[in-house]
């Protein structure tokens, strides 16, 4: 009898809602398991995070409870979560999140702040056996250390606690596998760093690794996004010694596989009834907000003025590119606002001096800023947009390369080394490509968990920031 065993791993990343993939997912899911197991052999799916995104309105109705129910359907035996499941989400939503899933969540550097202890809906690491066989499976978030602990959680360092593991748990098993929603360079730093991990199946960055990538022992593996792929690992496992002799990564195509029935009818059910219930109205809106992501608009001053009410800062600041629907006179409703604004940002606010607010409003008003297309950082946009403003009025020169003139803050002229509190997007402060000069200020607080949607669910009843809005705040000279 051979000591060796083949191990085949079915992995996603990075999903985003985008639910029109999962019925072919699923099909693949289930036809590779009763191929492979049908010929003596093992296999594991597991999901490495953000499978939810609240732009999708089934995840947005039921607070993500839908993914969980697609997982399920479709066959997943372990997950971890990503940036959309552990920040997109309060405490409480997150801790609901997995109670009727039927895979197990694996996630070792999310903690309770007042004991250290692991959520409750998740293990640190978990053990599969396959008869005498035993896989460790290892999976840890990115620490967005920041956000997370203004949500309720210490998000901690993953390199520490992996090494801990590692070495505890590889003289016990035959084969470790790591769930990183890291991103791949922080992925290659720690194949590089820890020896004993066997595979390394990554999210975050969107890589597409068709044939993975082998750093020294370790194989490092990523599906792009959007469940694009499916990712296959192959894995030769040799019982006697406990090592993985052969290891092969591929990339399937789910559209290759016909749709699950259970799950495409379990899935337009979803559609349905969250649609019936995002057409609750929040605000009674009494004027036209149109779009405009090249010139400045109410619309966008209304959101800067939304953002600075809400985190009481001297200045706000938003850009255009975030809204993606106009919003007509009359009754708003949930729908309307996912549809209009469906990133998973958050307002935040940053100390900066009169000198780099002026830098920051100075590259603002650049046609390569307006026009300049985004990606990632929780933006579901094409463009920046126009920048719109509130408690700011700026003067400047109507030429290609626009420079202002003058800044004044309340009325009164901006002064280089006074301290101002700027509300803006928190998507700024992970992309230092874009404004650099807000991440050099101080003092960055992250408004949790209220998205921008939901702050201007509480501020289109203002009437007096919904007027003002219509006051320009730029003048061409």
């Amino acid at each position: 009898m051979t000591s060796t065993c083949t191990l085949h791993i079915l992995h996603t990343n990075d999903l985003h809602s985008h639910f029109e993939q999962m019925p072919h997912i699923a099909a693949l899911l289930k036809e590779k398991r009763s191929r492979w197991e049908a010929q003596g052999e093992h296999v594991l799916t597991v999901d490495i995070g953000d499978h939810l995104d609240r732009m999708s309105e089934p995840t947005e109705a039921t607070w993500g409870k839908a993914n969980t129910q697609i997982l399920n359907r479709s066959g997943y035996q372990y997950a971890t979560i990503g940036n959309n499941e552990g920040l997109t989400l309060t405490k409480a939503q997150l801790n609901q999140l997995y109670q009727q899933a039927d895979f197990t969540v694996v996630l070792s550097n999310l903690r309770e702040p007042e004991t250290g202890e692991i959520p409750p809906w998740a293990v640190s690491y978990a053990i599969h056996r396959f008869g005498d066989v035993q896989v460790a499976i290892l999976a840890v978030t990115a620490p967005f250390t920041p956000a997370y602990q203004q949500l309720g959680w210490d998000a901690l360092a993953p390199r520490a606690i992996l090494l801990e593991q590692v070495s505890a748990l590889r003289p016990h098993v035959d084969a470790v596998v790591l769930l990183s929603h890291l991103g791949y360079q922080l992925d290659v730093e720690l194949a590089e760093q820890i020896e004993g991990i066997d595979v390394i199946l990554g999210a975050h960055t969107h890589h597409l690794l068709e044939h993975g990538q082998q750093v020294g022992s370790t194989l490092i593996a990523q599906t792009g996004k959007f469940g694009q792929r499916v990712g296959h690992i192959t894995l030769s496992i040799d019982h006697q010694s406990s090592k993985v002799t052969a290891a092969d990564a591929e990339v399937l195509d789910p559209l290759d596989y016909p749709e699950d029935s259970g799950v495409r009818a379990f899935l337009a059910q979803e559609f349905r009834q969250a649609e019936e219930l995002l057409i609750t109205t929040v605000a009674q809106l009494p004027v036209d907000f149109q779009l405009d992501w090249e010139k400045e608009s109410p619309f966008a001053t209304f959101l800067a003025a939304s953002i600075r009410d809400w985190t009481k800062a001297d200045v706000g600041m938003a850009n255009s590119g975030l809204l993606l629907t106009e919003l007509p006179a009359g009754p708003v409703t949930k729908l309307e606002l996912l549809r209009c604004l469906p990133h998973p940002i958050n307002p935040c606010v940053v100390t900066l001096t009169g000198a780099q607010l002026a830098k920051v409003m100075e590259r603002a008003i650049q046609p390569e800023f307006v026009h300049k297309e985004l990606r990632g950082f929780g933006f579901r946009g094409k463009v920046a947009g126009w920048m719109g403003i509130d408690g700011m009025t700026v003067e400047y020169g109507d030429t290609p390369d626009s420079t202002i003139k003058q800044i004044k803050i309340d009325g009164h002229p901006l002064e280089p080394a006074r301290a101002y509190r700027v509300a803006t997007v928190d998507m700024f402060m992970y992309n230092r490509r874009l404004l650099p000069e807000l991440l050099d200020g101080k003092d960055i607080r992250f408004f949790l968990p209220e998205v921008l949607r939901e702050v201007l669910a509480a501020t289109l009843g203002n009437e007096a920031i919904v007027q003002s809005s219509f006051t320009p705040r730029y003048t061409r000279c």
